[in-house]
């Protein structure tokens, strides 16, 4: 009864959990990131400065785009944990799609690299098979046809 239970549950792969792994602290450390940019905004502006001239000077834009980018990378985190459990990739290809760009339109393509890796990991969660298919289960698909 438990090798029938183990054998139909997906199996992560080696290089699925090493993908997975190092994306999800990527985009922890990036969201981590963003959600202290939040929280320490006004030293953030006085430490540089730009508080100097309050009336040129509008946070609301910059605050803005601080909370969007923290939650596109945690809707990145979920998606990653719902691709663990379930095998789903949807919800990481539609927010890393989003994120790249929205990144593309706000910075354009300074800092590309960040831009190049981040398409390298949505690429290979695409290109990595999410089941290890498996004799019993090709044998299974012969004899319903």
């Amino acid at each position: 009864m438990t090798d029938q239970l183990s054998e139909s549950k997906p199996r992560t792969r080696l290089l699925q959990l090493l993908v997975g792994t190092f994306a999800i602290t990527y985009y922890i450390f990036i969201a981590l990131l963003a959600l202290s940019a939040l929280i320490f905004n006004q030293y953030i502006i006085e430490w540089v400065g730009l508080g100097i001239n309050p009336i040129t000077f509008n946070i609301f834009p910059i605050w803005l785009v601080m909370l969007v980018l923290f939650l596109l990378n945690a809707m990145i985190i979920v998606g990653f944990l719902n691709y663990f459990r379930q095998g789903k990739k949807l919800i990481i290809l539609f927010f890393g799609m989003i994120l790249i760009g929205i990144q593309i339109m706000i910075g354009g393509f300074e800092g590309w690299q960040k831009l190049l890796l981040e398409a390298i990991l949505i690429s290979l969660i695409i290109i990595i098979p999410t089941r290890q298919s498996s004799v019993k289960d090709i044998e299974n698909a012969e004899n319903s046809e």
